[in-house]
C-alpha cells in the first residue's frame, strides 16, 4: 500500500490538529486559508484513508492524584511478544506499551500510580506473566511534540 499524498492543505490541517484536535472547521478554514466545507471534506478523507486514526484528550497524571510515572524495561519471549503487550495494556495503571524488535529489552510499559504500593502491586502482576522486567525507573519528564508534516509560519 503507497502512502497517501499530502498536499499543503493536508499538511496543514495535520499540524493544526495535532497541537489542538478540538479546531472547529470554521477556526481551521480560517488558519489554512480555505473554506470550511473543503476542512470538513479533507478531514473526512483523511479519516477514510487512515491518516487520522483518532482524536483523544490527555490528560495531566499529578492533577488528578497519580504523581508517580514508572518505565518498566522488559523481556518477552519474541514468540509471545504482542500476547503479552495485549495483556498488559489491558491494566489501569499502564498508559503506554511499546514492543521493540530487539531479542532483549523488547517491552516497554509506561505506568502511573499514586503511592509507592501501587507501583509495586503492577510490578508483582507484571511478573505473573511470561516476562522479566529488567529495569524499572521513576520518570521525571516527558515531552512530546506533534509530528512535523509541515512548517507553520
Amino acid at each position: 500500500m503507497s502512502p497517501y499524498d499530502l498536499d499543503e492543505v493536508d499538511k496543514q490541517i495535520l499540524t493544526y490538529i495535532q497541537e489542538d484536535a478540538r479546531f472547529t472547521a470554521t477556526g481551521l478554514a480560517e488558519r489554512v486559508g480555505v473554506s470550511d466545507n473543503t476542512i470538513h471534506h479533507r478531514l473526512d478523507d483523511l479519516e477514510e484513508a487512515g491518516v487520522i486514526t483518532g482524536y483523544r484528550t490527555t490528560l495531566d497524571p499529578d492533577e488528578i492524584g497519580l504523581s508517580l510515572y514508572f518505565l518498566f524495561v522488559c523481556t518477552v519471549p519474541i514468540s509471545r511478544r504482542a500476547e503479552v503487550a495485549a495483556q498488559v495494556r489491558d491494566f489501569p495503571e499502564v498508559v503506554e506499551v511499546t514492543e521493540l524488535m530487539t531479542g532483549q529489552r523488547n517491552l516497554l510499559v509506561k505506568v502511573v500510580g499514586a503511592e509507592d504500593e501501587d507501583i509495586t502491586h503492577l510490578a508483582t502482576r507484571l511478573d505473573e506473566l511470561d516476562l522479566e522486567i529488567d529495569d524499572e525507573n521513576m520518570i521525571r519528564a516527558e515531552y512530546s511534540r506533534p509530528l512535523e508534516v509541515v512548517e507553520l509560519g
